[in-house]
């Protein structure tokens, strides 16, 4: 009786009602034969009713069980004693694992090999089938260069000889994770003391022998083209690209030099992954693909293609690095995206990894790089000097060449300045649309009725854009031009000085750019017109079909924008047409499905209801985290 009334204490059962049972002699055995009628009368609510049925039922198995209610009771004090012991545990593991790694004298690292091709001018590594590949040893933590050369050299040049020739015809050195030489004097306890990497990794690098002549040209030319990669990005020699297939790039970014970029040229055949399924470049770190996971089978490459390599979240000032050589619009450009795991995107750029990347981009430039409300107006930073506003500008003609894209957030006046020499567009409508709702809503009234103005309001929105003139019923056309002009053209005057060079010869051919922005903007008609359905639905599809128009047409704007970036990879409305495809997915793996590339959606016919229907497709849309990992 004792465990019935904690527990219905526990459950707030009020005393009175406690009083009764024990007056009338109720306990757990009672209760169990009671029907449901009988309990209401002492416990109204249906939920206590059922977990007081399910205490009672519980005390009489106990009862009629007592071997097993005792062995319940001792694995219930094992598993607390092992909790409590695995707790205490946990707290020192952290610090004894450092003092065994701390009173080890030997480490585990990985070596691999690097030969160098005179052709390409670049190391590869050489895979497993070759006699190269990577291998793991263990070392004395006092090892230094030499030991480790020696200890490479053992397994790839076993008795002195390999694949690719006798050992005594190389130049042999230790390259480190970044492919940097390795210290004479450094010990491998000490990199591991400073790396705190879990796994160190060296490559031993071997270059057939040269007589003197040439080898000083070659140690001439290597570090004329390292000079050149590490001061500004260049075109790749003619006498080397006229070979390559492709010129894969990626980017790194330095904290005192954000936009650096390192180019690397490869054939991208089979020998450039080792077994382990990794990539890796030698010149400089291109970026970060130590381990990097990549597909077994990559795609073949024509000539005069060019792959940007671009991080999520670092799309900005990676684009740029990359646009920072001119001649990229001499090659076919595509774009591989790294997740934020580290791992290389699977999806395929077959334009959709483009039109995704330049809606990160721009969404980014907007946040980092302007000023504005609805219309958006770039502002000089100290870390943008002449070279990246001239990239940016050659990302505008590269969005819209590529894929009819042009960033709409802009205020029209600014490309239309850089691009024709002139504002074609209303500049104070412009204007209105920069300036914050508030600001707007005064200058407006001020336009239609200066008696209506809160002249103290007025004055404080003046003020605050430095105007020197006083308002009055008739100068508000000619103080709001000269505060637009003086704001969108004379205030972002560089910027559009680096954009006409490039925007003058590549979008001169548009007659009006704010027809363009109207058009490329998403409107529920437009997304509607946009959607292709199968031909014959039945009664499940049809259903379907009509909670995703009626979907749209609840949405604003940055909801079709999302919508939009979600199925096509863009935010703007680009004409494409998205073709509807129905699924039979349901449970929790039931979710809506895009594939940028072919603009397709596709959508399980299992939806109980609209709201049902919304709420899902609401919480992927919202997420704004999308990871392309379907090829």
């Amino acid at each position: 009786m004792d465990d019935l009334i904690e527990f219905l204490r526990q459950r707030n059962v009020p005393e009175e009602t406690i009083e009764t049972l024990e007056q009338e002699k109720i306990d757990a055995s009672v209760i169990e034969l009671m029907t449901d009628e009988q309990l209401k009368t002492y416990f109204p609510s249906y939920g206590d009713r059922l977990a007081i049925l399910g205490f009672c039922r519980q005390k009489a198995s106990y009862r009629n069980d007592p071997n097993n209610r005792k062995s319940k009771l001792f694995e219930r004090l094992k598993s607390k004693l092992s909790k409590k012991r695995k707790c205490d545990d946990s707290v020192t593991t952290s610090q004894q694992h450092k003092i065994r790694n701390a009173q080890k004298t030997m480490r585990k690292v990985e070596l691999g090999w690097m030969n160098y091709e005179a052709e390409n001018d670049i190391f590869r590594q050489v895979r497993t089938r070759k006699g190269g590949g990577t291998r793991k040893v263990d070392v004395s933590k006092e090892s230094k260069k030499p030991d480790l050369i020696q200890q490479a050299v053992k397994l790839f040049f076993a008795d002195g000889k390999s694949a690719e020739g006798d050992i005594t015809e190389f130049e042999v050195d230790l390259k480190d994770y970044k492919e940097m030489s390795v210290d004479e004097d450094v010990t491998v306890g000490k990199l591991y003391a400073d790396t705190k990497l879990p796994l160190l990794r060296f490559y031993l690098t071997t270059k057939k022998k040269s007589n003197l002549g040439s080898h000083v040209q070659q140690e001439s030319d290597v570090a004329l083209t390292t000079q050149e990669l590490t001061s500004s990005p260049t075109t790749m020699p003619a006498e080397r690209s006229e070979n390559t297939d492709v010129i894969y790039i990626g980017s790194t970014i330095e904290p005192e030099m954000p936009y650096s970029t390192e180019i690397h040229s490869s054939n991208l055949d089979g020998n450039a992954l080792d077994d382990s399924n990794t990539i890796t470049f030698v010149t400089e770190d291109i970026f970060n693909v130590e381990d990097q996971s990549l597909d077994d089978t990559l795609p073949v490459c024509k000539k005069n293609k060019r792959i940007l390599v671009v991080h999520r979240g670092h799309v900005l000032p990676e684009l740029i690095a990359h646009f920072l050589d001119e001649s990229v619009f001499g090659c076919e450009i595509k774009i591989q995206l790294i997740a934020p795991d580290g791992k290389l995107e699977k999806g395929h750029d077959e334009g959709g990894v483009v039109r995704d990347c330049l809606s990160e981009f721009w969404n980014e430039f907007y946040e980092q790089c302007t000023m504005g409300s609805s219309f958006k107006v770039p502002f000089l930073r100290h870390d943008f000097g002449q070279i990246h506003w001239e990239s940016v500008g050659r990302i505008i003609v590269f969005g819209w060449q590529k894929e009819k894209y042009l960033p709409v957030k802009i205020a029209p006046v600014i490309l239309e300045q850089a691009a024709f020499g002139s504002a074609k567009s209303n500049v104070i409508e412009n204007f209105l649309k920069f300036v914050p709702e508030s600001e707007r809503a005064v200058f407006e009234a001020w336009q239609s009725d200066f008696n209506t103005v809160d002249n103290k309001e007025l004055l404080e929105v003046l003020d605050g854009h430095s105007c020197r003139k006083t308002p009055t019923e008739d100068n508000a056309e000619e103080i709001l031009q000269e505060l637009a002009h003086k704001k969108l053209i004379q205030e972002p005057a560089y910027v559009i000085e680096q954009w006409a060079s490039i925007l003058s010869t590549a979008i001169s051919h548009l007659d009006e750019i704010s027809s363009v922005y109207e058009n490329l903007q998403p409107t529920v008609r437009k997304v509607l017109k946009s959607l292709s359905f199968p031909e014959n639905m039945n009664a499940q599809q049809r259903e379907i079909q009509r909670y995703l128009t009626t979907y749209l047409r609840e949405s604003d704007t940055p909801g079709l924008s999302r919508f939009l970036r979600f199925c096509t990879g863009s935010d703007l409305f680009l004409g494409k047409t998205i073709i509807i495809m129905f699924t039979l997915i349901q449970g929790f793996q039931r979710r809506p499905v895009a594939h940028t590339c072919g603009c397709i959606l596709e959508l399980s016919v299992f939806y109980d209801s609209y709201p049902d229907f919304r709420s899902e497709i609401n919480k992927v849309l919202e997420c704004n985290v999308w990871v392309m990992d379907i090829i």
